[in-house]
């Protein structure tokens, strides 16, 4: 047992109180916040404010209709509130209570109605003249701005501007030669149209000039067949069936300017006439003057 304290200590200690007494706090113990509680541990807040968290909104609102359009009918007059909200047409008294207690609801609906419709048409011409209002500001903003003299700092830096600079600030640049460059434009693209429609005839007319030969019947393609996939293809007196060694190697590009220059190391080539190359440029003149291919 804790050792007993003389009787006259008792007077000595002031009134209320209590040997294992604790001051009073409105705080919750600590005991009364489990583990699983953030504020289990203290921590101290920073003196910035923290951020709201973003509240998570569910739904959308739907997008009000529009009561009074344009092109409707005035529901604010006296022919579409009467046609909207008729009277009865028995007018007699009402047998019973509840008879006479369904005709003051319907009363009530069709004067709520009137009011609705005239409170929303007088909500709109509000909202509508703000709108307006707010629009008419603006613009006269924008022309008081835009038509605003020249101000003093525009004015004492002006002469540092350029002249090309100060032309291209009010508008564009001036073209004395505009319809002369327009015109020779129109001209180019006239040429380029008559090339472009000259060289689709030059291709059509090739077309037609190659279309002898083209394949057209299976007997055709067999006798094509049959004259090409033979033993002997380059003859019979054919070395070997490799077409290079057959007719030889295809000209290089020094073998066509050597025989245009007449400077074959082959005697007979350099000692032939010229007539093999005077035909064929008789041919491309002859088929520029006749705008056609020729055979």
């Amino acid at each position: 047992m804790p050792p007993s304290l003389p009787a006259g200590q008792f007077r000595a200690l002031p009134r209320f109180a209590c040997l294992n007494a604790r001051p009073f706090s409105t705080s919750n113990p600590l005991s009364a916040i489990g583990p699983e509680n953030p504020k289990f541990i203290e921590i101290p807040s920073t003196l910035q404010p923290q951020v709201l968290p973003k509240l998570d909104i569910k739904g959308v609102l739907p997008t009000p209709r529009n009561l009074f359009p344009k092109r409707g009918a005035n529901k604010t007059s006296k022919k579409y509130l009467q046609a909207t909200t008729p009277l009865p047409k028995h007018q007699a008294a009402p047998a019973n209570d509840y008879e006479a207690w369904k005709r003051t609801i319907a009363a009530n609906r069709r004067q709520n109605l009137v009011e609705g419709l005239r409170t929303l048409k007088t909500r709109k011409a509000l909202s509508d003249g703000k709108i307006a209002a707010r629009s008419k500001k603006s613009s006269e903003e924008r022309a008081r701005v835009l038509h605003a003299p020249q101000r003093e700092d525009e004015r004492l830096t002006s002469p540092t501007i350029t002249e090309a600079m100060s032309k291209l600030q009010l508008g564009s640049v001036p073209d004395p030669r505009r319809e002369e460059r327009v015109a020779a434009k129109a001209e180019r693209v006239k040429a380029k149209e008559a090339m472009r429609e000259e060289a689709r005839k030059n291709a059509l007319h090739t077309l037609y000039m190659h279309a002898r030969s083209f394949i057209t019947t299976e007997e055709q393609l067999d006798a094509e067949i049959e004259k090409i996939f033979v033993e002997r293809p380059f003859g019979n007196d054919a070395v070997s069936n490799n077409i290079w060694d057959a007719k030889g190697a295809p000209p290089t590009v020094q073998d066509l300017l050597s025989k245009v220059n007449r400077s074959q190391k082959n005697a007979v080539d350099y000692h032939a006439g010229p007539a093999h190359i005077t035909g064929q440029r008789m041919k491309k003149i002859a088929e520029e003057l006749t705008g056609g291919r020729m055979d």
